[in-house]
This record gives C-alpha cells, sequence and structure tokens, in this order.
C-alpha cells in the first residue's frame, strides 16, 4: 500500500524535531508549525519552543532581513508563555504603509519594516481571533487590509489588487488562507471570496498546495466542493517532498483542521 499524504510528512520530520520546508533541508518555523497543527506533534511544538527568537516572534533571520512566522507558529504552540510571547510581538506589529497614505490599513507584513501581505495578515488574525480577541484594533486593521486588498469580483492576490493599473487575478492559496481568517465577519467577503475558490480551484489543482487549501477551506466552510477537492487530495501524487504541502494536505483531510476553526 503506497504511503499516505499523513506518512509522507511524518517522514520528512529532521532529527532535531523540526520540519523543514522540503525533507532534507534544516528545520523552519513556517514549515515546523503547520506540521505541528496537522499531526497534533510535541516534538515539532518542542521544536518551536526551543527556537523562539528573544523578542518572543519566530522566523529566519538573515542579516538585517526577518522573516516573520510568528502568528502561525502561535497557532500551533500549546498554552504558556512562548505562544504568550508570540502574540505579544503579533499585536506590537504592523506593516508599514505602502503606496496608501496614513491612516489607510497596515495588516502585517512577512518582513519587518515592510508593507503588509495578505497570508501574514490572514494568520495573525487567526491567531489573534483564536488567543487574543480583546486586541481588537489590531484585529479591525487586519480585517480592513483584506477588504481593501480583495481583488476585483472576490478572492485575493499576495498582495495590491491592482498594478499599474491592471487588476490582479485571485489566486487558491491567498484565498483559501484568507477565507479562514475572516469566517464569521464579513457575509460578503466569504461569499466572494468561496464563489472564487469554486471557479479557480480546478484550475490549479495540479499544485498540491493549491489543492489542499481549496480542499481545507471547503471543509472549513462546509461547501459541497469539499467531497471533491478532498477525493483528489488523496489521490494526489506529490512530485516533490514540500513539506508545507504536505502539512496543508494532512490538515485538510485530518482532525488539524480544527485548530484553525476559530471562533
Amino acid at each position: 500500500m503506497p504511503p499516505t499524504l499523513e506518512d509522507r510528512l511524518r517522514s520528512a520530520r529532521n532529527a532535531d524535531g523540526g520540519f523543514g520546508p522540503v525533507a532534507g533541508v534544516p528545520s523552519e518555523p513556517d514549515a515546523t508549525a503547520l506540521a505541528a497543527i496537522a499531526l497534533d506533534d510535541g516534538d515539532a511544538r518542542a521544536w518551536l519552543a526551543a527556537n523562539q527568537r528573544a523578542d518572543g516572534g519566530f522566523g529566519p533571520v538573515v542579516g538585517a532581513v526577518v522573516r516573520d512566522d510568528t502568528a502561525v507558529a502561535a497557532m500551533a504552540l500549546p498554552d504558556g508563555d512562548a505562544r504568550e510571547r508570540a502574540l505579544d510581538r503579533i499585536v506590537a506589529t504592523a506593516g508599514a504603509n505602502g503606496p496608501g497614505g496614513e491612516g489607510d490599513p497596515l495588516g502585517w507584513p512577512w518582513s519587518d519594516g515592510t508593507h503588509g501581505w495578505v497570508e501574514p495578515t490572514a494568520w495573525a488574525i487567526l491567531a489573534l481571533r483564536a488567543h487574543r480577541p480583546d486586541a481588537s484594533d489590531r484585529l479591525d486593521d487586519g480585517l480592513a487590509l483584506l477588504r481593501d486588498r480583495e481583488s476585483v469580483g472576490g478572492g485575493w492576490n499576495f498582495g495590491d489588487r491592482t498594478m499599474l493599473g491592471v487588476d490582479l487575478h485571485p489566486y487558491v492559496q491567498t484565498t483559501g488562507i484568507a477565507l479562514f481568517a475572516v469566517h464569521g465577519l464579513d457575509p460578503g467577503l466569504m461569499a466572494r471570496g468561496l464563489d472564487t475558490l469554486r471557479r479557480r480551484w480546478a484550475s490549479e489543482a495540479s499544485g498540491l498546495l493549491s489543492l489542499a487549501l481549496a480542499a481545507a477551506a471547503f471543509r472549513r466552510y462546509g461547501d459541497p466542493a469539499a467531497t471533491e477537492t478532498a477525493r483528489r487530495l488523496r489521490g494526489a501524487e506529490p512530485v516533490e517532498p514540500d513539506t508545507v504541502a504536505l502539512a496543508w494536505a494532512t490538515i485538510a483531510l485530518g482532525s488539524g483542521l480544527h485548530v484553525l476553526e476559530v471562533p
């Protein structure tokens, strides 16, 4: 019997208990946190706690560039000091104003000092809704950014909705994670995002990560498309040992999804 997607994910674990973004490379917070959520894995959580930065954040630091994976790590960590320090970092972090002006929503950046992007903002909203719901100002700002960056017709691109006057089309990956963040908050965003996902998922289904995120989002919303995307996902044959994609596939098909079902 061939290995399942979950089996493939487990086999990608490094000797230190963490997971790299692909099998065989050093452990990183993003992949390790997703694997911890997917597998309900104590060793992965222990790796996260041991690799938290002094400022409470998570993510590799290369020179002056800080990749911020704090929100996904906060979703994976158990109750305790490590998660509280991560949440403090999330509340204190905001994007810089990009092409907009003063007063525009800031959201959360991928890297310190840069403007907000859809995916880190969605993860930060999830983490605060789950574990720091009284951070209302930051939550309101994050939702405002997702409203501002919504693609024409619904769904989300990675960053802005337009570039040089051209409308940027949405992607399955970003639309999927943003739908988790806005669940129960904005009926219009939810409906348009789901409609976009229904229209686009099949065209991106050759990528395991896109298929997994579509399946996860449809399952979260109880959408009828969850049945077909899950069937396709179970039969998928990963081309590369992409740990992040395998983690999302395991989340989409398993109990790890409940971690992301924030109230």
